[in-house]
């Protein structure tokens, strides 16, 4: 299962083009919210998310069926243009003269695609992607947004708002449970966590329980009305008198907004790419690099870190699993797993409260026969009471296999 992480692949993909002059509607309500005016020149960016061409607006993300104008530029220039039927729509213009760049309306932050789709970008797009990719390889260590995302109840709150059954099914498939983990049930999380890239370059079905793409799909029923937008957000909407509905209850104006919804599950999806990245770079360097978190339904998540750096030959391959739980039982707890060859093991664990690494001394002869009946050697078994040090990186990128012959 963790070698399976060399086969990350970026998967290619042809897109036709959106022809000029073509059209692109935009919802009434969300035309009155960005205050657009019939002729006026706007300023947007275009992203690919997960195969899909997506135009952002002011935060605003609107599906487009295909790429538009044959390139993904961080900035791209619409004239809005009201219809006959008096509905709204967008048409790709271009950029205005210098003088009149002034009066027009930035909507929205440049933004470039997604790790999935670089291989299908024509050179024109391979700048952005090169930045984005620079950004997630090159991302600075520090608290987990997947697990925050992840505690017990915090997306369950979200999906409630949805009228999304499908995605709250789809979540509790993924959630494991604690009382009843299971190798079966880590392994399918495993599975799942490699991302659908490596299914898709095995020439296999996407994986179903890929934590990624079911945010990505959690992202698109927020952003889309018609399909399920956040209930609290969409009381909140401009109504087609242009006045907003007051009638919302507490718990609805203590509701997140959008833009915090998003952000945190964008950084959730960017922290997943940034691993997939890494664990390219890493095959590259002859390592291997696999994180993940795992959800549970009646416990903090679990954050596992696997890692095998390059060894000589005439030395065993040595495999590091590094674990990192939370509880309010347990309090924060840190094991570090060696594998040495295929029997030799080595355990270092950190716990911040004494009676549980008190209860891991007494209980660790039960763990040596547990294991020594599993046909592993527990060479030792270091149990600290504190707080696991600072330390150094355990992976840096090297920049190795950066360069790529786009003519080949």
């Amino acid at each position: 299962m963790i070698t399976s992480a060399d086969a990350l692949g970026l998967p290619g993909r042809a897109n036709p083009l959106f022809q000029e002059g073509a059209q692109l509607p935009i919802a009434t309500p969300i035309a009155k919210e960005l205050d657009l005016r019939d002729g006026q020149i706007v300023q947007a960016s275009l992203r690919l998310s997960g195969g899909q061409p997506e135009l952002i607006l002011k935060g605003r993300i609107i599906n487009v069926p295909v790429l538009m104008l044959g390139s993904l530029a961080p900035t791209v220039w619409m004239k809005v243009v009201q219809t006959p039927q008096g509905g709204w729509a967008l048409q790709p213009s271009a950029q205005p003269p210098a003088p009149a760049l002034q009066a027009v309306t930035p909507l929205s932050a440049p933004m470039t695609p997604s790790l999935s789709q670089v291989a299908s970008m024509p050179p024109a797009m391979l700048p952005a992607a090169y930045s984005r990719m620079a950004n997630l390889l090159f991302r600075p260590p520090g608290p987990s947004d997947v697990s925050q995302l992840f505690r017990p109840g915090t997306l369950d709150a979200l999906l409630k708002t949805l009228a999304r059954p499908d995605l709250q099914a789809q979540w509790r498939g993924l959630q494991l449970s604690m009382a009843q983990l299971s190798p079966e049930s880590i392994s399918k999380a495993l599975a799942g966590a490699l991302g659908a890239e490596v299914w898709l370059a095995r020439g296999l079905p996407a994986n179903p329980a890929d934590p990624k793409a079911f945010l990505r799909r959690v992202v698109q029923a927020i952003q889309t009305p018609e399909k399920g937008q956040v209930a609290a957000l969409r009381l909140l909407q401009p109504d087609d008198d242009g006045d907003s509905v007051t009638s919302v209850t507490k718990g609805e104006q203590d509701a997140p907004s959008e833009a915090s919804v998003f952000s945190q599950l964008q950084h959730a999806i960017d922290e997943m790419e940034s691993a997939q990245v890494q664990a390219v770079q890493a095959q590259a360097q002859r390592e291997i690099l696999f994180r993940m978190t795992l959800p549970f339904v009646d416990s903090e998540p679990v954050e596992l870190v696997f890692r095998r750096e390059p060894r000589t030959a005439d030395q065993l391959p040595l495999l590091t699993v590094n674990v990192h739980s939370r509880s309010e039982r347990f309090g924060p707890v840190w094991l570090k797993t060696q594998l040495e060859g295929s029997q030799q093991i080595d355990l270092t664990m950190w716990a911040e409260k004494a009676d549980v690494a008190s209860a891991a001394r007494q209980r660790a002869s039960e763990l040596s026969t547990q294991l020594l009946e599993a046909g592993l050697n527990m060479r030792s078994f270091k149990i600290v009471h504190g707080a696991r040090p600072e330390a150094p990186a355990d992976f840096v990128p090297t920049g190795r296999g950066l360069v790529v012959d786009m003519s080949a």
